[in-house]
């Protein structure tokens, strides 16, 4: 960057220093003000500002523009004076309401920016004639409502009841001008009121607010009843009688309804209380915790005035412009402002995303239990969430974002939160929901809002990669007529602000990311144009009837395109290559020798020709073209990008060989060209078949002898896993998973159409590549299946795949000599030694060798159950054995202990050793009661005693404790031995013998320690008759 934020920062506060404190407070140092604009103007315009500078942003603002006002139109008539100062206050917020306007559409879920904003709204309506101003004061209080009135602000209720008491005040402003000059507006004004009370006692406010509330309405009614008693007709006494009853009447009602509305309002309370504690704790741990009762401790004290004149509402208005010089001019007696500055870090956010997920929670529930509910048996939660859970969530988010403005997560998980809304209310209308009209209005302010954060979250978090992937397939998703060059300019941004550019490896995933939302826009608009159902669905095959079904599946309905979307289609086959261009450039001069970068690219490349641009550019051949190959049309460029793909890594490695192979050998490369077309150089329609077969051999010859494990770098799975946009390590083929695949593949497919000659030959192929080939770690692609990686059991497996196996698969075999030559019992029980890249837990100075199948989580709520941990585990990793909390140990009497609190810890064991792993790439994105949770590797099973079936860690026999086993071995033998002499002594019959020998185990003799389970399918040898 060009700047440094703490530096812009640090040069404004010292020009503001100087303008507010050289001279008196109504007369600021104009030039420094200028300097101080010029560094708000600047700051504003490389990166976004906080809260607390955009408010000293306006203020700068009014105060230059005015003092600029007077100084150049000063005049001498005080008439002219009075009208001048209006005019320059008039000119002064104007200014400074567009900032505030800015200021609001970057925090709108700041409450003390709504409350600064209304408050300059009605002091400008107050100075310039409150009649002619009162919509922009009833927009700005509107606006605030809907921003921080939702349930999400409760335990900044003292913000949000200062608004209703501001815009009360205004109202009783307004009503003591109209009762004498507009009398017809008096009805309307307290009408207005009473909906103001109303709304008032709907919002749940904490901090003892709502008790403060009702004491507020009652002195706020009182006065507008008696600004109306003072405005009737005192002589016609019939007349005052009857306003009293009136007045009186509507005060009943009206009270009626805030009692029952405060009813409700409680228990919501007690519930968004709870919720939104530990932010004040987190926010108060890191210091940024707003001292509203400091600052603001005068208007405290202060009521409404006991004077009914309209000079009295003025000042009322005006008191509290002292309590905010504390916070715009950093009038804090020395202290230390923290609060408003977006300074949010880790705690905060975690506590604003517990309460979030809470929201969310009740939000989705509602939502799948369907319309058909109709509130029946709802909670007070459950209906607001029904009614407002979808601004609930949005203005809670939009308040974690003024706080923790440069937290990424929470602008990731805002974002997905809003496509999936935008997802779901497309859906809605496309289904044909009732309320069409009122969808598609909630669809418009859900795309205006999704636009705008992802807007907003480069801007605050310009260093991460993924807010700038989310940017550009929000503008994919949202677009009607997508244009390429929308984005295209966002790399250009991530370009420009510098914070990227030495990351080579997220601007090469910019810009694929960039060409697939290109891509999904070219797949979106011929299938929708041509069946209207969009390419991401699923389709049946086009079969005909089978003898069950009385006439075939009816299959999609295809349309011919209109030539202005073929023509459009050609236009984002000619962009998506471009960029492909711009891409190749990027590489070639800025990483010349990445090849890495150059592997992930061609093949993204390759496949995007191969299944995709080729296909769809063919059609657009002249069918009187005959002279042409059509096949050599279509693949010129995919056979072009594979063979750049191929040779972009030396060695290269077989994954590559592999899709290049299989995009030749595919099917529909054999109905390529026809009798009519034929040269010495391209086969006709019939030979095309023997020629694909023959190339595609050429293709498994090459690869075989030009790969070789050599050179290969872990960053080319990373690479691809970015490119995917996932954490997917599981999913990545290693060098040996690639080789294997290719020979098996290649061994196939001379099976198929190859002669015995060319079998050999591939055979023999194998044979030498695979001398060197090594065994690779077992993969497991979802959490259903086991790895083959379990020591200490015995078991079926198939033998290595060595070239003898790979020759005998496919051949005839009878089953009983398939199952000997592929399969055998695994018999031996040893353990991998120690020094097998087995992972260690250090606990104090001390190192222990990991559990394999175990991990430890941490940052639990204390309200956290086991099978909260089995829930969110076996749905996110896979299969568990076994998952409990860790407690404190507790004695009472005779030495008995029980379970105490949590440590906000536990332990969780899977069936796999893979699941652990998969569990580690969580950590710190788990929520688990609310809480993002810390996960580790543990020394320590989650379970001694594993039910049959299960893993063990060490067999029977083999561990530490295997000489007090071996004891217990020889004493239970000893016992048995006694117990035989007995027997022989009391006679010998065989009756007894036969009992002592059939029921060897009973369930006294039946040790319920962990060393008396043995592995699966091991049974007990039989003990031995001593008798015969």
């Amino acid at each position: 960057m060009s700047y440094n934020y703490d530096e812009c920062v640090q040069a404004i506060q010292q020009h503001r220093r100087k303008a507010y404190g050289s001279a008196a407070a109504d007369t600021p140092d104009l030039e420094a003000l200028q300097q101080s604009m010029d560094g708000f103007a600047s700051l504003s315009k490389n990166c976004p500002m906080t809260p607390l500078l955009w408010m000293q942003y306006a203020q700068d603002t009014k105060a230059l523009m005015e003092g600029l006002w007077m100084m150049e139109k000063s005049v001498t008539d005080d008439d002219d004076q009075q009208q001048l100062v209006v005019q320059a206050k008039k000119e002064a917020y104007e200014s400074s309401a567009g900032i505030l306007e800015l200021a609001l559409i970057e925090f709108p879920g700041c409450s003390i920016l709504h409350l600064y904003n209304l408050e300059s709204t009605i002091a400008y309506a107050c100075e310039c004639g409150v009649i002619s101003f009162s919509n922009k004061v009833s927009s700005a209080f509107l606006k605030a409502w809907q921003s921080v009135g939702n349930g999400t602000h409760v335990n900044e209720g003292f913000i949000v009841s200062d608004m209703f008491r501001l815009f009360a005040s205004f109202l009783l402003l307004h009503l003591s001008l109209a009762a004498k000059e507009q009398k017809s507006q008096s009805t309307s004004i307290m009408d207005e009121l009473r909906s103001l009370f109303d709304q008032w006692s709907r919002t749940p406010m904490g901090e003892g607010s709502n008790d403060e509330m009702v004491q507020d309405m009652e002195c706020l009614w009182e006065e507008a009843c008696s600004i109306i008693l003072l405005s009737s007709d005192e002589a016609n006494e019939s007349e005052h009688i009857n306003t009293t009853k009136q007045l009186e009447g509507r005060k009943t009602s009206l009270w009626a309804n805030i009692d029952a509305n405060r009813r409700i309002t409680s228990s919501l309370t007690n519930v968004l209380s709870s919720c939104e504690n530990e932010i004040d704790v987190a926010m108060s741990v890191e210091g940024i915790t707003l001292p509203w009762l400091s600052l603001f401790r005068e208007q405290q004290d202060q009521g409404i005035p006991d004077s009914k004149s309209v000079n009295s509402y003025l000042e009322s208005l005006k008191h509290r412009n002292a309590c905010w010089d504390r916070i715009v001019l950093n009038q804090t007696d020395g202290a230390t402002i923290r609060f408003l500055l977006g300074l949010g870090g880790a705690e905060t956010s975690r506590a604003f995303s517990k309460a979030i997920s809470y929201i969310k929670r009740n939000y989705q529930d509602r939502t799948r239990k369907g319309k058909a509910s109709n509130g029946d048996d709802a909670s007070p939660l459950q209906d607001l969430v029904a009614s407002h859970g979808y601004d609930m969530i949005v203005s809670l988010y939009e308040r974690a974002i003024s706080e923790c403005p440069t937290v990424e997560a929470l602008w990731v998980s805002y974002v997905k939160f809003l496509s999936e809304e935008f997802l779901s209310t497309r859906d809605d209308i496309k289904n044909g929901e009732q309320h069409p009209r009122d969808l598609q209005l909630k669809q418009s302010r859900i795309e205006h809002r999704l636009l705008s954060a992802s807007r907003r979250s480069i801007r605050n978090c310009p260093y991460s990669s993924a807010l700038f992937e989310k940017r550009m397939t929000t503008i994919g998703l949202v677009s009607i007529n997508l244009e390429p060059d929308d984005i295209s300019a966002v790399i250009k941004e991530a370009i420009d602000l510098g914070f990227l550019t030495s990351n080579k490896e997220a601007m090469l995933h910019l810009r694929l990311v960039a060409i697939l939302v290109v891509k999904t826009r070219l797949l979106s608009l011929i299938s929708l144009r041509s069946t209207g159902k969009d390419f991401d669905e699923d389709e049946a095959m086009n079969v005909g009837a089978t003898k069950n079904q009385k006439s075939p599946k009816r299959s999609v309905m295809y349309q011919q395109l209109d030539p202005s979307v073929i023509e459009e289609v050609k236009d984002l086959i000619e962009d998506i290559r471009d960029m492909y261009d711009e891409a190749e450039n990027y590489l070639f001069k800025t990483h010349s020798t990445w090849v890495e970068g150059k592997v992930t690219f061609w093949k993204h490349r390759a496949m995007s020709e191969a299944y995709v641009l080729c296909p769809i550019a063919n059609n657009d051949v002249n069918d009187d073209m005959l002279d042409v190959n059509r096949s050599e049309l279509q693949d010129k460029e995919a056979i072009r990008c594979f063979e750049k793909l191929v040779k972009a890594e030396k060695p290269s490695n077989p994954d590559s060989w592999l899709d290049y192979i299989r995009y030749v050998g595919s099917s529909h490369l054999h109905s390529f060209g026809g009798h009519k077309i034929f040269s010495q150089s391209h086969p006709d329609g019939f030979a095309a078949v023997a020629s694909v077969i023959r190339k595609t051999r050429g293709l498994y010859n090459r690869a075989l002898s030009s790969v070789r494990k050599g050179g290969q770098s872990e960053n080319i799975m990373a690479f691809a896993r970015a490119e995917a946009g996932v954490n997917n390590d599981l999913f990545e083929k290693n060098y040996d998973h690639s080789l294997l695949d290719l020979c098996r593949e290649f061994l196939r497919f001379e099976r198929a159409f190859g002669s015995e000659e060319s079998l050999s030959r591939a055979q023999t192929l194998v044979r030498s590549k695979m001398a060197q080939w090594t065994a690779p770690p077992p993969l497991t692609m979802n959490g259903n299946e086991q790895s083959d990686d379990t020591h200490g059991k015995r078991k079926a497996v198939e033998d290595t795949p060595t070239t003898d196996a790979m020759e005998e698969d496919g051949d005839d075999e009878t089953p009983s000599q398939s199952k000997s030559k592929k399969t055998k019992v695994q018999t031996n029980l040893k353990q991998p030694k120690k020094t097998d890249g087995v992972h260690k837990v250090r606990i104090g100075k001390l190192d222990y060798p990991a559990h394999p199948y175990t991990i430890h989580v941490s940052n639990l709520s204390k309200e956290t159950q086991d099978m909260d941990l089995v829930d969110v585990f076996c749905k996110e990793i896979g299969d568990i054995v076994h998952a409990k909390i860790l407690r404190e140990k507790k004695f009472g009497k005779g030495g008995h202990h029980f379970h105490g609190d949590s440590k906000g810890a536990g332990l969780v064991q899977f069936e796999e050793r893979i699941s652990v792993e998969r569990a580690l790439m969580k950590d710190g994105a788990l929520d688990v009661g609310g809480n993002l949770i810390k996960i580790q590797r543990s020394h320590l099973p989650a379970v001694g005693i594993v039910p049959q079936g299960m893993h063990r860690v060490k067999p029977k026999g083999e561990g530490k404790i295997s000489k007090r086993n071996q004891k217990k071995k020889e004493s239970k033998l000893q016992v048995k031995t006694n117990e035989d002499k007995m027997d022989c002594e009391d006679g010998g019959d065989g009756k007894s013998s036969k009992d002592s020998v059939g029921n060897v185990e009973t369930p006294s003799s039946i040790s319920l320690s962990v060393l008396s389970f043995k592995p699966r399918t091991m049974t007990r040898k039989p003990m031995l008759d001593t008798k015969k």
